[in-house]
């Protein structure tokens, strides 16, 4: 992983750790750009075919600030290698006084009840530990141990494809980029390599031909991988940080928790896919910010057990809709690959120069229509979960869903919409509360029967900030209600100009967001969207 998407960042943002993220020693700086390049060769007689123009933090920031209209994120994206964050993030986790940490545990299995789980470890001395819990979270991976003994099946599978990783360190290589810094670069007939962290570590992913299963030797891959086309580049390595054969997968879980509830799963346990459109890790967050405030909701007493239940309802879907972009951009790259076949004498010098420029201009075409992977904003932003039994929803019909782009809506089970306040510094995101925030925009000395909602939200153990907006006309517009119940999660769960009438009516609103009870007349086979890939695809 290389990226943490715009998504992703504006979820640290919520939670007060964006910055600090930004500022790891290894993390790609704010002025370096997100290109991608693909050539014959990053060797010296390497020829640039096309690239793919990505702006950097700093003029994705510019533009998010100048184009104020709720249709950008909180936060541009993160250039930085999965090794940093995962370091990072683990250093904050260890460091919390109410979490306990057992690192070097090894998960055995567990034993569900109608109660709880009961989950047996083996620590670094080879002792054995049982651990009594109400609930246990998979978040072990695509091969997960606990998905397995919980019996939930994978439905997909494998790419018939495989790739030698090698994360490497070379200065020289650093020194010689005849095209200059880039995030990717693919050189013909290979595969492609990462420019990690602005300095001089990259990674390498090659791919393995049909039929081949002895060792590798992950400095010679290294040298095939830089040559492209045009044959072997060997530069000095100065350190082999890490190399391993792995193989992509399209997979996504059955279910994502177990018939009784207790035994749930997140990140790449629940789904796997290829590093195509940076889907997998982000998802993974994504995942952990959903089930963490149903989970605490739950333990808390103010929410319901359907909270877990709509859990994969909710999630499942949207990561059904990101497989199948992938899947549309691994198959970009498949028939990149059929015209490199096509054109390979002219790529490598063996035609006339017309010959190769008419190849060259037939590539460069190609990838321009192709266009970048990690620019779906509507996989990473329009995430909708409107068809959940514990949305309340308001009547309204959904906006127009495209790919490439997020049109912004308070409507009942959307994302709610970054805008920056009239101090242009303070983005909505920034008003949320570590639980349930109601969005409130009046004018001087309003109540509009607000106080209704609060007092029923406190007599209930519902953890809700209020926030006032007055005289924020510009985000009242793009958020369309005067009143905007917004979830931990930061999507919109309730909506309405005017608050509930009556105690009854405000208790009945909290019931079904909190899970305590079902939208009356929801009926639950009938709620999972239609998720269709190009071509009319699907994949349930």
């Amino acid at each position: 992983m290389d990226l943490t998407n715009c998504r992703s960042m504006e979820i640290l943002r919520m939670l007060g750790l964006a910055a600090d993220y930004r500022a790891q020693a290894n993390a790609v700086s704010a002025e370096a750009n997100f290109d991608s390049v693909f050539v014959t060769s990053l060797a010296p007689e390497g020829r640039l075919l096309a690239d793919w123009r990505i702006p950097s933090v700093n003029e994705q920031r510019e533009y998010i600030r100048t184009h104020n209209d709720g249709t950008q994120p909180a936060e541009p994206g993160q250039r930085c290698s999965q090794i940093v964050f995962e370091a990072w993030l683990k250093g904050i986790v260890v460091r919390k006084a109410n979490v306990t940490s057992k690192l070097g545990w090894t998960y055995v299995g567990h034993i569900e009840t109608d109660n709880g789980v009961t989950a047996s470890f083996v620590d670094g001395t080879g002792a054995s530990h049982v651990v009594l819990a109400r609930y246990l979270v998979g978040c072990d991976g695509g091969s997960s141990r606990v998905r397995k003994c919980a019996g939930i099946k994978m439905l997909g599978g494998q790419i018939p494809v495989r790739f030698y990783l090698v994360h490497f360190r070379s200065a020289e290589l650093a020194q010689k980029l005849k095209f200059g810094r880039f995030w990717h670069a693919f050189p013909v007939g290979t595969g492609f390599m990462i420019d990690q962290d602005e300095k001089d570590t990259f990674t390498a992913h090659y791919p393995i031909p049909d039929g081949m299963h002895e060792s590798l030797d992950p400095r010679e891959v290294v040298y095939k991988m830089l040559g492209g086309c045009l044959g072997r580049w060997e530069i000095k390595i100065d350190e082999v940080l890490v190399h391993s054969e792995w193989q992509p997968s399209f997979s996504v879980a059955e279910t994502y928790s177990t018939e009784k509830g207790h035994v749930l799963l997140a990140g790449d346990a629940a789904h796997r896919n290829p590093p195509h459109g940076g889907y997998g890790m982000n998802s993974g967050v994504v995942d952990a910010i959903d089930l963490g405030w149903r989970l605490a909701a739950v333990i808390k007493g103010y929410g319901g057990e359907g909270l877990l239940e709509a859990y994969g309802d909710e999630r499942r879907p949207m990561m059904i809709r990101a497989l199948q972009r992938s899947h549309r951009h691994v198959f970009e790259h498949v028939v990149l690959g059929d015209i490199y076949n096509k054109v390979w004498e002219s790529l490598v010098g063996n035609t006339s120069e017309a010959e190769q420029q008419d190849a060259l201009a037939l590539v460069r075409s190609y990838l321009i229509t192709s266009g970048p992977e990690t620019l779906d904003r509507g996989i990473e932003l329009d995430l909708r979960y409107d068809h959940s039994p514990f949305i309340f929803p308001d009547g309204t019909p959904p906006v127009p869903w495209e790919v490439k782009s997020y049109q912004p809506s308070t409507r009942p089970g959307s994302r709610a919409p970054h805008v920056f306040l009239k101090n242009g510094v303070t983005s909505t995101y920034d008003l949320f509360g570590a639980e349930w925030t109601l969005v409130y925009f009046c004018e001087e000395d309003e109540d509009n029967g607000v106080r209704t909602l609060t007092d029923t939200a406190k007599r209930m153990g519902f953890p809700l900030q209020h926030v006032v907006l007055r005289g924020e006309e510009h985000v009242r517009r793009i958020w369309e209600r005067d009143l905007v119940l917004v979830r931990p999660d930061t999507h919109v769960a309730w909506r309405a100009n005017e608050a509930p009438a009556t105690r009854e009516e405000a208790e009945n609103i909290l019931q079904v967001v909190a899970g305590k009870m079902p939208l009356p007349g929801h009926v639950r086979d009938g709620d999972k969207p239609a998720i269709a890939g190009e071509g009319g695809s699907s994949f349930v």
